[in-house]
């Protein structure tokens, strides 16, 4: 059981909550008085009335605020040392938290996703010049609280953090955009919002469902998987050349193109 503490209790800070206060100290520092009680009412915790009082505390600390935000929160941690740091802010590399710290912060950059919420997230993470092995091996155990524990959680080099976020950490919005808008495209056909929304949503889980099966195979694999669906001259084919004479798989590129420039933007 370690002494864990983290700052801000949003969507990913509740996530992290609510896949760690079972099975180790959680110790919570949120601002806005109608989260805490909220999150008070949801998961047994520790809930610090400031970050002085956190850092006292534990020995391992989640920094789960904006990047607007991280200034602030790095201003009232330059005492704290033997400390590690994890952040799972989109954007600011391990350098970036190492200057502001300094005192050679063992700092790890970690980008979960929103499935977290449900414990079903997968996580990327990379660490800074001064973590440890030891340091490595907590930072998996506690990210793997976030999804389903191994193989959750894949370490990667820093320079592929951006990448990252634009795919997983970005990822949930665009399969919800792509939903929205199947689901309106199927009552243009005539359908009630209420069989759309089934029709859609129970598709998408079933397709997904045969895609954790192949979620490690090969790229053809799934170009397969497609296949069984699509007959010659027959009607998925003819929505799949709507896509294709529309430069879907262009679009895709270039959305996450854009997360990947904003990301790094970020870190300025």
């Amino acid at each position: 059981m370690k002494n864990i503490g983290i700052i801000g209790g949003g969507n990913m800070g509740e996530a992290l909550i609510k896949g760690l206060h079972k099975s180790h100290n959680v110790h919570v520092c949120e601002v806005n008085p109608e989260r805490v009680n909220f999150l008070k009412n949801r998961y047994k915790a520790f809930y610090e009335q400031d970050i002085s009082s956190l850092v006292a505390k534990v020995n391992i600390i989640i920094l789960a605020v904006k990047p607007q935000e991280m200034e602030s929160v790095l201003g009232q941690l330059k005492s704290s040392k033997d400390k590690l740091f994890i952040s799972i802010a989109a954007g600011l590399t391990t350098k970036y938290f190492e200057d502001r710290l300094g005192e050679q912060a063992r700092v790890i950059r970690a980008m979960p996703n929103l499935p977290a919420l449900n414990l079903e997230g997968i996580t990327g993470f990379c660490a800074g010049r001064f973590v440890n092995e030891g340091d490595k091996g907590n930072t998996t155990l506690i990210l793997e609280a976030l999804g389903k524990g191994f193989g959750s959680v894949i370490p990667f080099e820093e320079s592929q953090m951006d990448a990252v976020t634009a795919v997983s950490g970005s990822g949930p919005a665009y399969v919800f955009f792509f939903v929205e808008e199947w689901i309106k495209a199927a009552m243009t056909l005539g359908l009630s919002e209420k069989d759309a929304r089934v029709l859609v949503c129970e598709t998408l889980i079933g397709s997904a469902g045969l895609l954790k099966q192949l979620r490690s195979s090969e790229f053809e694999e799934l170009t397969t998987l497609r296949a069984k669906v699509i007959s010659k001259g027959g009607t998925t084919q003819a929505a799949m050349e709507v896509f294709l004479g529309r430069k879907f798989d262009q679009m895709m590129k270039d959305a996450l193109l854009a997360a990947k420039k904003r990301a790094k933007e970020l870190a300025k």
